[in-house]
């Protein structure tokens, strides 16, 4: 033994053994830093796109709502059954008459527009004829023929027997019989027949609602009885009340809707003391009393 090492000792391995496993091991060494910096660049790119979308306040579906941003109101507008929230009209004040003119705007089948309508018949009942109050159609229809048919229906009887309108409203709205309705209120349907042939002659209401590329968006078939007037006051939806020019904002009870016109006179006769229901009809046909939400509209 010299320096502690057998003299016929053998080394554990020979440079001829150690070396091709110094080359493996090199080789993994080299493949794990290559991914250790892969990992540590997709790392670095995630934080900067992260810290990119928060400081520039971005959306992974910045594109879909800029589409809908950019989509018509009526594009936008959902089905009855969705129960959509109409975006209420901005206050103004009530400009004031002697005797003030209101115009409410509805579809015939939306189910709050003839909520509103039920809230506003006991009020232009008990104000007659100190008031000037029409019902106008929204210039397009969600509700397919049978709400062109009724829109047009409606019109005709408060143009030509405007008297039964209000008798006529009254029954329709508790179930949409509109048939048994126009029995109960006394229509004289030769005069209605002749009516409605002319208006869908003048307004083009068959040809619009054949013809799906007058549509909009595709959707909803144009109805233009009252096109001029959605125009002047920006109607967009319904209901749409309008005082004396301008687009009102009203809660849809009776109570409600009396202060509201009444604020419009210049002096208030003395049936705006009398006191009408508070409580708000509910949306849809029947009498009930609303139960949730009164705030929704169709279209908008």
């Amino acid at each position: 033994m010299e320096n502690g090492v057998e003299p016929n000792a053998q080394p554990l391995l020979s440079k001829k053994e150690v070396e091709p496993n110094v080359q493996l091991l090199s080789s993994k060494f080299d493949k794990m830093n290559v991914l250790v910096i892969l990992v540590a660049v997709l790392v670095v790119v995630s934080l900067i796109n992260s810290y990119a979308i928060f400081f520039k306040g971005g959306s992974t579906t910045g594109n879909v709502v800029a589409e809908n941003k950019n989509q018509t109101p009526a594009a936008q507008a959902p089905s009855a059954a969705a129960a959509p929230a109409a975006p209420a009209p901005v206050p103004v004040p009530v400009t004031k008459s002697d005797k003030p003119k209101v115009e409410v705007f509805v579809m015939s089948y939306c189910p709050y527009g003839t909520q509103i309508e039920k809230g506003i018949i006991p009020v232009v009942e008990l104000l007659k004829d100190k008031i000037d109050f029409s019902l106008k159609f929204v210039y397009y229809a969600m509700h397919g023929q049978k709400e062109i048919d009724e829109n047009t229906r409606q019109y005709c009887i408060e143009k030509e027997q405007s008297a039964k309108l209000i008798p006529y409203l009254t029954c329709f709205l508790n179930a949409s019989d509109s048939a048994g309705c126009l029995k109960s209120a006394s229509i004289d349907n030769t005069k209605l027949d002749a009516c409605v042939k002319a208006a869908d002659t003048q307004f083009s209401i068959s040809k619009n609602f054949a013809d799906n590329s007058t549509w909009l968006s595709g959707r909803f078939p144009k109805y233009d009885v009252h096109a001029a007037e959605n125009t002047k006051y920006g109607v967009k939806g319904s209901p749409t009340i309008v005082i004396n020019g301008a687009q009102a904002s009203s809660a849809r009870d009776s109570a409600s809707l009396l202060k509201t016109i009444c604020s419009a006179f210049n002096k208030a006769p003395s049936e705006c003391s009398q006191t009408l229901s508070s409580a708000s009809p509910s949306a849809g046909f029947g009498t009930a009393a609303a139960s949730g939400s009164t705030g929704g509209g169709c279209g908008g």
